[in-house]
């Protein structure tokens, strides 16, 4: 029987990549703006839009805009 191979998702096409240290794992997402689905007690329910304003290397510290770190 043959087996079959994994296809690539996006997720596995478009990488973070630390453009100091050449790190991939963990990053920290700083956001530009979010906007939340809250309830009338103001308890934050979900996300409903944010915009990234830059990364931060989880290895280096290093911090960079996404365009300077995406390995496709």
């Amino acid at each position: 029987m043959k087996s079959k191979k994994p296809t690539p998702s996006s997720c596995d096409v478009h990488r973070l990549v630390c453009p100091e240290c050449g790190h991939n794992h963990r990053f920290i997402e700083v956001m530009a703006e979010e906007v939340h689905l809250v309830d009338g007690n103001f308890n934050y329910i979900r996300l409903l839009e944010g915009i990234v304003d830059h990364y931060i290397c989880g290895e280096c510290a290093a911090s960079f805009e996404v365009k300077e770190a995406v390995n496709s």
